[in-house]
Formats: structure tokens, C-alpha cells, sequence
């Protein structure tokens, strides 16, 4: 029992710390409207942690995410913390559309939307401190983009911060996807290679909560 919550504890981490590695890689795509938003990688492992480990090591693994990216991140500490609780917020919805003990596709597909409402609204407030009170330089660079991209002529201050709320929501959606899709086919590919256990650990957590839902209701998949 203690090796498989040390293994859980050092997986947690290592997927933490992986999450990190790939944040600090040129891996990554500039959301065209706003180029200083870019799609990263970085939050699949952290996903990953919560479909196989489950919801406190995927904390677990955030927690170590933002640790290692305030040490070598870009923009720190402002950077790595608006990081954190882009996923941290991502990871509550997920975990609390669980709790609706639905089907596991149904508590999937809640706490994506959960996940898309908490981090749209924390990183709506964040992006909002940034640009309005702490670098006010970054409307500008927000306002000649969607100029360039929406082909619209010079916008006025309140229009132009209504854009840039709007098109970052958009992206923080985006994120949640790219972030959750791949992380749940791969979750997926090794229950059907793997028969849903893992060496040491045993069950995956995914795996566990749908044959929890099928004692439940034996008629859903």
C-alpha cells in the first residue's frame, strides 16, 4: 500500500515536472487574434495525472507545474501563477463534474464545461489586472492585432478591452479542449492495450469510476 502511494506521490510529480518541461519548449502555437495567447501542450500530462491517477495527484501535478515555472519560467511570477490557476480552475470543473456521479462520458463532458466556466472567469478577472492596472501596454499590442486580423480600423479604449476579454475567453476554451482531448484518447488507448491496470498503481482512476457507474446503472456504457 505505501509503495503504491509513493509511486502514486512520485508519478504526480514527475508528470507535474514533464508538464513544466514542455511549457519552457518552443512547442507551442500563438493564438492569431491575440499573439502574446499561445497554445501549449504543457497540460496534457496534468490531465493525463487525472484520468489515471485521479483528482489529488493531478493537484498534486499542478501544484509542481507551477513550482518548477516560477524557478525557470518566462514572465515570473506573473506568467507561471496565471498558469496555475488556468489549469488549477480546468481541473476543479473536471473534478467537480465527477461528483455528479453521471456516466463517465456524461461527468466527462460536465466537467469540461465546469472547467471552461471556472478558468473563462479566473483568467477573464486576471487578463483584466493585467492589461487595465498593471501593463496597460499590452491593450496596444492587443488592439493593432485584432485591428490587423478583424480588418476593423483603430478601436477606441472600452471597445478594444471588450475584444480582448471576449477573444481571450474564446481561447481559454480552445485550451481546455486541446488540453482534455488528447489526454482522454491516450487515458482511453492504454485502458484497451493495458486492460485498465497499470503496473504497481493498479486501476486507473478513469477506469475505476466507470465500473463504479456501471454497478450503479448497469445499462449505461
Amino acid at each position: 500500500m505505501r509503495l503504491r502511494a509513493n509511486l502514486i506521490i512520485s508519478s504526480s510529480t514527475f508528470l507535474g515536472a514533464l508538464a513544466a518541461l514542455l511549457a519552457t519548449l518552443p512547442l507551442y502555437v500563438h493564438f492569431p487574434i491575440i499573439p502574446y495567447l499561445r497554445f501549449e501542450a504543457a497540460e496534457i500530462p496534468i490531465v493525463f495525472a487525472f484520468l489515471i491517477l485521479g483528482p489529488e495527484p493531478a493537484f498534486l501535478s499542478s501544484v509542481i507545474y507551477w513550482i518548477v515555472l516560477l524557478l525557470v519560467g518566462e514572465f515570473t511570477p506573473i506568467g507561471p501563477t496565471m498558469k496555475f490557476v488556468a489549469v488549477f480552475t480546468m481541473l476543479l470543473g473536471l473534478w467537480l463534474g465527477f461528483r455528479t456521479r453521471r456516466s463517465p462520458r456524461v461527468s466527462l463532458f460536465i466537467g469540461s464545461c465546469l472547467g471552461c466556466l471556472f478558468r473563462v472567469l479566473a483568467m477573464s478577472i486576471f487578463n483584466y489586472v493585467i492589461v487595465v492596472i498593471m501593463f496597460p501596454e499590452f491593450i496596444e499590442i492587443a488592439a493593432a492585432s485584432i485591428s490587423a486580423v478583424l480588418g476593423t480600423g483603430v478601436l477606441s479604449y472600452i471597445p478594444v478591452l471588450a475584444a480582448v476579454l471576449v477573444f481571450t475567453a474564446i481561447f481559454n476554451v480552445l485550451h481546455v479542449i486541446i488540453s482534455i482531448t488528447p489526454a482522454y484518447l491516450l487515458v482511453r488507448y492504454i485502458v484497451r492495450i493495458k486492460g485498465g491496470g497499470l503496473p504497481i498503481i493498479g486501476k486507473a482512476w478513469y477506469v475505476e469510476v466507470v465500473r463504479a457507474a456501471s454497478r450503479r446503472s448497469p445499462q449505461r456504457s
